[in-house]
């Protein structure tokens, strides 16, 4: 009787845990777009061309969430053989930190990787590289390194970083919560007030005084003329979601955005990254442009994805 019962207890709980994870809101990229809708931001970009040959180092590190989230090796794998497809671009890879060489070699870092926990040689060669006019695009969990005690060497590089988990936060956001850019700023100039996106951010980050923030995860306005000024104070604002960042000669463009790998795959998340790209390179966006319909576009003329990638498989090196 007692086995019996025990056995009934444990299906009991496994149709109750089975019933919580079939009620979960699993995460879903937004409905494809219309590809004239995006041309309006991206412009006519045919026959755009770099002023210069342009080195790029993608810097990664070993998938360390469950699929479909923090997927360094993936996103790697996606944007390398595209960036590529732009006239004058080539990539190089570096895994975890880079080398002096490939540092010397590079106009462009790329950090996609949750960091190890680097040498002060190693944090000087990062300090120099920028300081002497490298660029660096920061994405996602690459403003987070331990131990915290060196988050303000790290924003010395990026200019923002993770002052650990009692000082700074982080969450899921949505439709009700818009991704809120400052679109009379040069990285962004001519974008909309405002995005919808399903991803995860970072907030209340450690800033150095460079710091210029340019977009803010915020409770939806029902002000359709509300300033970007007035978004950074309202109750609640996420103001670390996109940033800009001078040191010496260099630029560092970042973000607390890009959790979910679908991210990558829609057309207006591309285009703001890529237009922080040319920021950071000062160069014109335009011939980065393509790469915000490149193998998201179908027969129909519409750009994006609609699978939520939530099966992928981990990798590591």
């Amino acid at each position: 009787m007692k086995k019996l019962l025990l056995i009934s207890l444990i299906g009991t709980l496994g149709l109750l845990v089975a019933a919580d994870r079939g009620s979960r809101t699993i995460p879903q990229p937004n409905k494809p777009i219309p590809k004239e809708e995006i041309i309006k931001f991206t412009g006519q970009f045919k026959d755009a061309k770099l002023s210069r040959d342009i080195r790029i180092l993608w810097l990664y590190g070993p998938e360390d969430h469950g699929g479909g989230e923090h997927d360094y090796i993936r996103i790697k794998e996606l944007f390398v053989p595209m960036l590529e497809t732009v006239p004058r671009v080539t990539v190089e890879e570096a895994y975890m930190f880079p080398s002096q060489d490939q540092f010397d070699r590079a106009d462009l870092m790329i950090q996609f990787l949750h960091l190890p926990d680097l040498t002060d040689k190693q944090f000087t060669m990062y300090q120099n590289y920028v300081d002497g006019g490298g660029s660096v695009v920061s994405i996602h969990e690459s403003c987070i390194i331990r131990p915290i005690d060196r988050a303000n060497k790290l924003a010395g590089c990026i200019g923002c970083s993770w002052q650990g988990n009692k000082d700074s936060h982080w969450g899921k956001f949505a439709k009700d919560h818009p991704l809120y850019l400052k679109n009379d700023h040069p990285a962004f100039k001519g974008l909309p007030q405002s995005v919808t996106l399903n991803d995860e951010s970072y907030w209340d980050l450690l800033k150095r005084n460079n710091v210029e923030v340019i977009g803010a995860i915020a409770p939806k306005s029902d002000n359709e003329k509300v300033s970007f000024a007035d978004i950074l104070k309202t109750e609640g604002v996420r103001s670390d979601a996109f940033w800009t960042y001078t040191s010496g000669k260099g630029r560092a463009f970042g973000t607390t955005t890009g959790h979910y790998t679908y991210t990558y795959f829609d057309p207006m998340y591309r285009l703001i990254l890529l237009r922080g790209i040319a920021w950071s390179l000062k160069e014109d966006p335009a011939p980065f442009m393509p790469l915000v319909f490149h193998g998201i576009t179908d027969d129909e003329g519409l750009v994006g994805t609609t699978d939520a990638m939530m099966n992928y498989k981990n990798r590591r090196k």
